[in-house]
């Protein structure tokens, strides 16, 4: 057990009050969990508890996995141990992750860091606009050769394409059920494809290629990390995806990586000292005509929500029209529309137009299906804030425990953040 520091961990104290159990009672479901010689003692939650103690593996994740399927919505490792002190097993992010050389070699060695189940990683300030800058600046440059492909196990050239078909599956899975659920099987899956271009034989075209869904693995492990409030881990696997992107010689992958990190820079905590808004205009601006419609709008979108969120009510406006535009005449796109309006209401909340930030937000919580449950969640929460800033307190209750039962189960960080903030919030103006 690491001892990091001796106070109180209040967010374990009020869930099982919420639940109303014993430390004891605590051991005995943890226990019950775990195989047969790795019960705990009746007294260690006490530890837990009232000491700011932090239970080794495979303890710390038994407890989250208890209290999440006991309480039926995720509770994850930051939201538990991850305040109680330098995270225990923390790794420090390489400094030199965004300036070393753009080759294949240090693309395969960020996607093996991006596949590493490291537990908590320390947010650090790794990074720097000017840094980002150079970065994206690289989609612009022609791709370093492949390297490597002369291993001794043969790559079939069909395999690319059954590994993208896992990636798709695995990102309907994470916009359905948060990232939670795919964040392990994604970095799994990472990691073999990392050793597999480092040991496989292939040829230029099918290694480009593979680099391509190396990006999109990568990706999908930081949207799915950052789901989880792992903003550093999300910062280190979207670099991994930029630097993949770039040897794939697929612009269009690395302009995805940017609009990621807008939203991480914007709405997470892993965005300081990054300014990526500016990275994704320019990118935008150089290589906008090789996205679909739909790809230009999503990022758009998200510069309109960013905007917003940094107070520049004019810019927001103008990219938000940018990206409705782009979806003018589109047929089938209903529910993409719908996303934007998220995007874009989310950025009208942040602003303060709130009656109009309720039309967009109840547009996109209409329109979104199933399959993106979780961003409904989300926005169905955003929808409520909006009415209870509007004074009507009952409909913001009602949208509130609408999304409340949606959120039942779901393996997001985000979303249980979201409702614990709405309803602090709304203790708070009670008083």
């Amino acid at each position: 057990m690491a001892d990091l520091e001796r106070r109180r961990n209040e967010e374990l104290a009020r869930i099982l009050h919420q639940l109303g159990w014993s430390p004891e009672r605590l051991a005995r479901e943890v226990s019950l969990a775990l195989p047969p010689g790795l019960a705990i003692s009746s007294t260690a939650p006490y530890k837990w508890r009232d000491r700011g103690m932090v239970p080794r593996s495979p303890h710390d994740q038994a407890v989250c996995e208890v209290l999440s399927r006991t309480l039926g919505i995720a509770v994850t490792y930051e939201q538990l141990w991850g305040r109680m002190g330098g995270h225990r097993g923390a790794k420090i992010l390489s400094p030199r992750l965004l300036t070393d050389p753009w080759t294949a070699d240090t693309a395969q060695t960020a996607l093996r860091e991006a596949a590493t189940d490291a537990g908590p990683v320390r947010l650090t300030d790794l990074f720097r606009g000017a840094d980002l800058d150079q970065a994206a600046a690289r989609l612009d440059s022609p791709p370093p050769p492949v390297g490597g492909g002369e291993g001794a196990l043969r790559v079939e050239p069909g395999l690319a394409g059954e590994l993208g078909l896992s990636y798709r599956s695995k990102q309907k899975l994470e916009r359905a059920c948060g990232g939670g659920l795919v964040l392990g099987p994604v970095r799994a899956e990472l990691a073999m494809l990392a050793k597999l271009l480092e040991l496989g034989a292939y040829d230029e075209r099918l290694g480009r290629e593979l680099y391509g869904t190396a990006s999109r693995l990568a990706r999908l492990a930081g949207w799915a990390a950052y789901d989880l409030g792992h903003d550093a881990a999300a910062q280190r696997a979207f670099v991994a995806a930029l630097r993949a992107a770039h040897v794939s010689g697929d612009p269009r992958l690395g302009v995805a990586v940017l609009g990621a990190l807008v939203v991480l820079a914007t709405q997470g905590t892993g965005g300081r000292g990054l300014d990526a808004v500016s990275a994704l205009v320019t990118a935008l601006d150089t290589h906008g005509a090789a996205l679909s419609p739909v790809a230009r709008a999503r990022q758009y979108g998200r510069l309109a929500g960013a905007y917003g969120r940094r107070g520049e009510a004019e810019r927001a406006e103008a990219a938000a029209a940018r990206a409705f535009a782009e979806l003018d005449g589109l047929p089938g796109t209903e529910e993409v529309r719908a996303a934007l309006s998220g995007m874009v209401g989310e950025g009208r909340l942040a602003l303060g137009q709130h009656r109009l930030a309720k039309v967009l937000l109840a547009e996109a919580v209409a329109g979104l299906g199933p399959g993106r449950a979780r961003t409904k969640t989300l926005l169905m929460v955003r929808l409520a804030e909006a009415h209870r800033r509007l004074g009507d307190q009952r409909e913001a209750a009602r949208t509130a425990s609408l999304a409340r039962s949606l959120a039942a189960g779901m393996q997001s960080e985000r979303v249980a953040k979201a409702l614990r903030e709405f309803d602090a919030a709304g203790r708070v103006a009670g008083r």
